[in-house]
């Protein structure tokens, strides 16, 4: 048998016994996702006996278990299958092989698919994974995490992202890791800042987090609100430009109304303004600023106002976008001698010790 150049074969290994004629082994875990209740007929894979193809493929499962003659059926990640004539393919000297096509568009063959399917037949996993293998042909190289995280049906939390923000859930991750974060700093001394402020969504997460567990601090925001200073392209990339994330001083008052009492603005650039908390110490810092020179002003001052075991959080630390801010929150780390630890929210961490 000659197999073409766009497909592969594979030996059937590890094989038991189902029922009847109906013998099942798993398919290699490479090959394509096979049937399905609502895709009957998806799966392409040939089966072969000593060479001699053997079908139909697609059989229902009780007419290989009945009948046998070859009938095998390629379902999600089993083969079933049976011989020829009915003999045990454990042992009867024969060798059965699987082959299956490599599609030269497995990307418009998912789409195709996807179109077909009826969503109202689907359950909430098989609707996370035809998600995901359409987001799969417009981002190949990002991974999703694993469905059924509970953190999607926090009804409190979502009620607070969505104050500031309904067209996208982008950051949605990374402000759930910050009021999380933020529950092992607060039992600390020390106060909790942050730079970069933007509309306050960051902010009233925190000042929501200290009036509910640690009401004697005070939440210290520092930002132009003017918007990003000018980048040094070849430090900070191409990504900002001067003026990005610009966010007027009386919307962001007004965004955090509800929690004015645990709340110190200090407007400007930074770091004109740190001299006002020089005195203080802080338990928790977040630095959300995205370019190299204020992110790392921020450390520099910060870093040495922690208390042991604060924690200092860069948001924009695994980001393509932002090499600068990574750049200076790697030096920072080398300089000091402490560690950076990468979320796979693009967050960093630092956890400070001394």
């Amino acid at each position: 048998m000659t197999v073409a150049s766009n497909g592969r074969l594979y030996p059937i290994a590890e094989v038991s016994h189902s029922e009847g004629h109906c013998f099942a082994a798993r398919t290699p875990h490479d090959t394509p996702q096979g049937d399905d209740v609502i895709l009957a007929k998806r799966s392409s894979l040939r089966v072969f006996e000593d060479g001699f193809e053997l079908g139909p493929a697609h059989s229902l499962h009780t007419d290989i278990i009945s009948f046998g003659g070859g009938r095998f059926s390629h379902w999600g990640r089993w083969l079933m299958f049976s011989s020829s004539d009915g003999s045990d393919p454990r042992t009867n000297g024969r060798t059965y092989r699987v082959l299956y096509g490599l599609r030269e568009n497995a990307q418009t063959d998912i789409l195709t698919a996807a179109l077909n399917v009826s969503v109202d037949q689907l359950n909430a996993e098989q609707r996370y994974d035809w998600g995901e293998r359409t987001f799969s042909v417009f981002a190949p190289n990002v991974k999703l995490s694993e469905f059924g995280r509970i953190l999607f049906a926090d009804a409190d939390f979502l009620a607070d992202y969505e104050r500031f923000d309904r067209s996208n859930y982008r950051s949605f991750d990374r402000k759930f890791a910050l009021k999380e974060l933020l529950k092992l700093a607060l039992p600390l001394d020390g106060d909790v800042a942050e730079c970069g402020v933007f509309r306050g969504a960051s902010a009233f997460l925190l000042a929501k987090g200290i009036a509910a567990q640690a009401p004697d601090k005070r939440l210290h925001l520092f930002d132009s609100f003017a918007g990003l200073s000018e980048p040094k392209a070849e430090i900070d990339g191409g990504h900002w430009h001067s003026g990005d994330l610009a966010c007027d001083l009386a919307e962001v008052a007004s965004n955090l109304n509800q929690y004015t009492s645990f709340i110190v603005l200090h407007p400007g650039w930074i770091p004109e303004r740190f001299s006002e908390v020089q005195e203080k110490k802080f338990c928790f810092v977040h630095i959300d600023v995205d370019l190299f020179a204020p992110t790392r002003d921020a450390l520099a001052f910060f870093g040495a106002q922690m208390v042991p075991g604060g924690l200092i959080i860069c948001d924009d630390y695994g980001f393509e976008t932002c090499p600068g801010a990574r750049r200076a929150m790697d030096e920072y780390a080398l300089k000091s001698g402490q560690t950076v630890v990468q979320l796979p929210t693009g967050q960093g961490v630092i956890l400070a010790d001394r």
